[in-house]
């Protein structure tokens, strides 16, 4: 394997940050210089804590440590991979809280999750215009199709009116995290 790929898969060189972006919601971000972009995952703490995506395989435990950091990893809840790539979900195997729960889209656990190995069994999954309560918040799933994988789903926390767009927004290089009304001015073009 070329030292490129070794570094993205094992983590060693990418730092990972968290920061409160908007009541209770953290972005926990880790720059891969090698590649130019940022790997994004969201802590949402609430009675039912949620993680929206892993990242990859070995950046996961940067990601965990920086979960801990907020709440007690055995509170986390529910993780969810809004598409199926590695980078949404590559962690899932290595998740220490033996209480979450996969959440998915109904497509990815039909056609994507039937065995697989080391794939948690008792998953969640929703369709289009379902909701997750955490607790005080309330996710509304989006179903995307094809916006960037077949499988593809948002989801939108209605209290706080935040969308987790899946990699709708992809940007280039290391980013603060995107807090508008208006999108426009904030995206290349």
């Amino acid at each position: 394997m070329p030292h490129v790929s070794k570094s993205y898969y094992t983590g060693k060189d990418i730092d990972v940050k968290i920061t409160e972006i908007k009541d209770g919601i953290y972005r926990i971000a880790g720059f891969v210089d090698t590649y130019g972009i940022t790997f994004n995952q969201f802590l949402v703490d609430d009675e039912r804590p949620i993680l929206i995506h892993t990242g990859p395989i070995g950046m996961y435990k940067k990601i965990e440590d920086k979960v801990k950091e907020v709440i007690p990893l055995q509170k986390l809840t529910y993780v969810a991979f809004l598409h199926f790539e590695s980078d949404e979900w590559g962690g899932m195997a290595f998740l220490d809280s033996a209480d979450a729960k996969l959440v998915c889209s109904d497509l990815s656990s039909k056609l994507n999750l039937t065995r697989w190995h080391d794939v948690p069994v008792d998953h969640f999954s929703f369709w289009d215009n379902e909701i997750l309560s955490t607790g005080k918040r309330r996710f509304r799933f989006i179903m995307t199709p094809h916006v960037h994988h077949w499988d593809s789903m948002m989801v939108f926390e209605e209290t706080t009116k935040s969308l987790f767009p899946s990699d709708l927004f992809i940007q280039l290089g290391d980013n603060k995290p995107v807090i508008s009304d208006d999108l426009s001015k904030d995206m290349p073009l």
